[in-house]
């Protein structure tokens, strides 16, 4: 049943650094300073290489380790950009639509006392907005807030979906993660448009209340559905639509694989989003007992819950190969004999659970590991 996969990273924070770092070799430059002590400039190197690789806390090590051999040297150009670059780093990180001239960086190094150096790194911040500004330009404003709730009363049953925003991320494992698989490649997506993603996974009680039975091993209300094909969750869907109860300019719909990622990790890059290792305490895996009850472990940063393990999660995508490059909304391989699920299940390790682990199987295929989760989507 595990048929796992494979990665691009992002190629614009790394044009970022590594114009950075000419940067510092052109200043030393007008400054007659003498080059970098080799120890530093591998430092650096290896920095900057972790920063390419979304590696965070290596990269931190890294530009730990140029500080201390910076300590002597040149310390009004090397070692305060050396520190300003890891201030930067975890803002770019974690806030990286924030204007460039608003980081630690440009706020240390703009004001410089050589005018050169200055104006060197004016420039670079230009350039920079300017990318930044395209960028914010393919994502419209939400008035929603991310993890914001709305629900709905379908059949006698409350659906909770919480917002999901427009945004970017990466997709796919870095090539350090313990137990990623080639199919699990890192590239930029972006996703242009808002959505609505159910709290929890479908329950039984929202699949019976729709479809009249409830194909269910382990059975209960607020216990997931479980034994649903893709081509079962469709039919399920088609009967939502025809309710007429989705929010006007919306449909009901599985996530594509893309979305499925950028919620649960909801602004995370650690194996799960939870951090780097999973806990009993916060998901149901390892074989431990059957379903339970949606809703039983915390959620992620906007509101989902049980994104990792209880079920595996039917996405719309045909299983396919990640292309290489930057991409926006796609919506998985064209055609296929595989449907994509994701998330893992109370019957796997935690490994099978991270939020980049790819799973697939024949559309036909039931199985009391598998369910699955709703989109709202707009038509």
């Amino acid at each position: 049943m595990m048929k796992k996969i494979r990665s691009n990273v992002p190629n614009l924070r790394y044009g970022l650094y590594a114009y950075l770092v000419f940067l510092l070799a052109l200043s030393m430059a007008t400054a007659q300073t003498p080059d970098p002590p080799a120890a530093a400039k591998a430092a650096m190197d290896a920095g900057l290489q972790h920063l390419k690789d979304a590696r965070w806390q290596q990269a931190d090590q890294s530009f730990d380790n140029v500080l201390m051999f910076a300590q002597n040297y040149a310390p009004a150009h090397f070692g305060k950009l050396c520190a300003a670059l890891q201030v930067t780093e975890a803002t770019i990180r974690d806030e990286w639509k924030v204007a460039i001239d608003d980081h630690a960086l440009f706020k240390a190094a703009l004001g410089h006392a050589d005018p050169a150096y200055k104006r060197l790194l004016e420039g670079y911040a230009a350039k920079i907005n300017e990318r930044i500004a395209a960028e914010r330009a393919n994502i419209p404003a939400d008035a929603h807030k991310p993890g914001d709730s709305q629900e709905l009363t379908i059949n006698g049953i409350k659906y909770t979906f919480r917002r999901i925003p427009a945004g970017w991320f990466m997709m796919g494992s870095p090539a350090d993660e313990p137990n990623r698989s080639n199919a699990e490649s890192q590239r930029q997506v972006t996703l242009s448009k808002g959505f609505w993603m159910l709290e929890t996974e479908v329950t039984q009680g929202m699949w019976m209340s729709v479809m009249g039975n409830n194909p269910s091993s382990n059975k209960g209300l607020n216990l997931p559905v479980t034994d649903v094909s893709w081509n079962d969750c469709q039919e399920y869907i088609k009967k939502l639509n025809e309710l007429k109860v989705a929010p006007v300019g919306y449909k009901f719909s599985l996530p594509t694989e893309a979305q499925w990622e950028y919620a649960c990790r909801a602004g995370t890059t650690t194996a799960y989003h939870f951090g780097d290792t999973l806990t009993p305490q916060q998901a149901n895996f390892g074989g431990r007992q059957q379903t339970r009850d949606v809703g039983s472990y915390p959620a992620n940063a906007w509101g989902l819950k049980d994104m990792h393990g209880n079920v595996w999660e039917w996405c719309q995508d045909w299983y396919g190969d990640y292309p290489s490059g930057a991409v926006t909304a796609p919506t998985g391989a064209e055609r296929g004999s595989d449907r994509v699920f994701r998330g893992g299940s109370w019957g796997n390790s935690a490994q099978y659970c991270r939020s980049a682990l790819r799973s697939f199987d024949a559309p036909a295929y039931r199985y009391d590991v598998i369910g699955l989760r709703l989109s709202l989507v707009l038509e």
